[in-house]
């Protein structure tokens, strides 16, 4: 067995040479950023975590939560500009493709959300705006309802866990996960669908797909009680062709149960967002 095929034992890498492709990918990518920033890791009981910072010590702070199958550099087109106005920290997610530890916590349990609670401690946050992408926006929605005076508003983007995972998508996840690089491809082209993704949005899907082993069980659906814990400004972005989250259902939900919630809908999108600070940044810089 040659060294690029060697196998990681209980990783969520497919093999140490998939690993390192990917993290040398990451590095490139941070290494072309138009923006300062400083990087550290912060302990928590659940592992190391990694910390992009951007961004003015004097601004808000606004905690950035990418989605699975990814890391922080899902963020670097947006942070720029968000740096302009606020005290940003892009957090790669444990257990994902990125800097942090690979420790996944059960969905089932609050492991996420005390985990960013851990996150906010040793960032010195007593409270934050918080922005998350598909499993980073469920992970945002569980730690707002856990934590509810930890959150300024909520931004989320293609949102896990409002609505139930449309079961085809699951069964074909779980069954094209088994197939080798020819399953990762078929993964890729259900998360993007016709959506004219940038090129390098597509390169980055692509390697992370063929070289890690994604969370491909449901994704627990937040009760109404949690959901009603939420008395912050919410903002809830996703395409109306999104496979994956169930846009339209989603909608449907938050209409009924948290009613002042700001909903768009982007025609002809599925489920990668992408380009909404125009949405987004009114939103947070408003009263």
């Amino acid at each position: 067995m040659s060294v690029k095929d060697k196998k990681i034992p209980e990783s969520i890498f497919k093999s140490e040479f998939g690993r390192e492709r990917i993290i040398e990918h990451y590095n490139r990518l941070l290494a072309a950023v138009d923006f300062e920033y400083k990087e550290y890791y912060v302990e928590t009981s659940f592992g190391t975590t990694y910390i992009l910072e951007s961004g003015s010590d004097s601004n808000p702070s606004l905690v950035l939560l990418h989605g699975s199958t990814s890391n922080s550099a899902a963020w670097f087109a947006d942070i720029r500009e968000l740096g302009k106005y606020y005290r940003v920290f892009s957090v790669d997610l444990i257990g994902d493709a990125g800097h942090s530890a690979e420790t996944r916590p059960d969905v089932r349990s609050d492991g996420y959300a005390q985990w960013l609670a851990e996150v906010f401690e040793r960032l010195g946050i007593g409270k934050a705006s918080v922005m998350g992408n598909s499993l980073g926006a469920w992970i945002a929605l569980k730690f707002a309802s856990t934590f509810p005076g930890k959150i300024e508003k909520l931004v989320l983007l293609a949102a896990s866990g409002l609505a139930s995972m449309r079961a085809r998508w699951v069964f074909r996840l779980i069954l094209f996960s088994l197939q080798g690089e020819k399953g990762a491809d078929k993964i890729t082209q259900m998360v993007y669908g016709q959506d004219e993704i940038p090129q390098i949005v597509k390169d980055t899907i692509d390697l992370i797909a063929k070289n890690y082993r994604p969370y491909t069980g449901p994704i627990p659906v937040l009760p109404d009680v949690d959901l009603l814990r939420l008395t912050i400004p919410i903002l809830y972005i996703a395409g109306e062709n999104d496979q994956l989250t169930n846009a339209p259902k989603c909608e449907i939900r938050l209409r009924k149960v948290l009613p002042n919630a700001g909903i768009v809908i982007l025609k002809n999108r599925g489920h990668v967002i992408y380009n909404v600070l125009d949405r987004v940044l009114p939103f947070l810089r408003g009263a």
